[in-house]
């Protein structure tokens, strides 16, 4: 069953985001190391984790401009067939050294949905 693991909060100033949720709930966010593009995480387990886990990226104009959740899926590829197969649109799946494959796609709806593999 795949399971929402995360999602992405998009912003057009990635510290000024990361600041407003933690003055405003406490969340912490930090670097997350090796990342191109500016990618901040905040962690979802624990006491101190926010239920979720979440991430503020930059906001992209042509994906990312609302929330997005990402789901973990044991085989990528396939899930990416079965969105066209199903209605939705595929999109590129990139590696991302030591965590495993992600991309994005559209769901039946025209949301915005990511899609990770974690590396095993």
């Amino acid at each position: 069953m795949a399971k929402i693991v995360n999602f992405h909060l998009p912003a057009d100033d990635v510290e000024r985001a990361a600041k407003f949720y933690r003055d405003v709930f406490g969340w912490k966010f930090v670097p997350y190391p090796g990342s191109p593009v500016p990618y901040l995480v905040a962690d979802g387990d624990g006491d101190e984790g926010i239920g979720i886990s979440a991430a503020i990226t930059a906001r992209q104009p042509d994906i990312v401009k609302a929330p997005v959740p990402t789901i973990a899926v044991e085989d990528i590829d396939q899930a990416m067939l079965d969105i066209a197969m199903k209605g939705g649109q595929q999109a590129r799946v990139q590696d991302i050294p030591g965590y495993g494959r992600f991309g994005y796609a559209i769901d039946s709806e025209g949301n915005i949905i990511a899609l990770l593999q974690r590396t095993q």
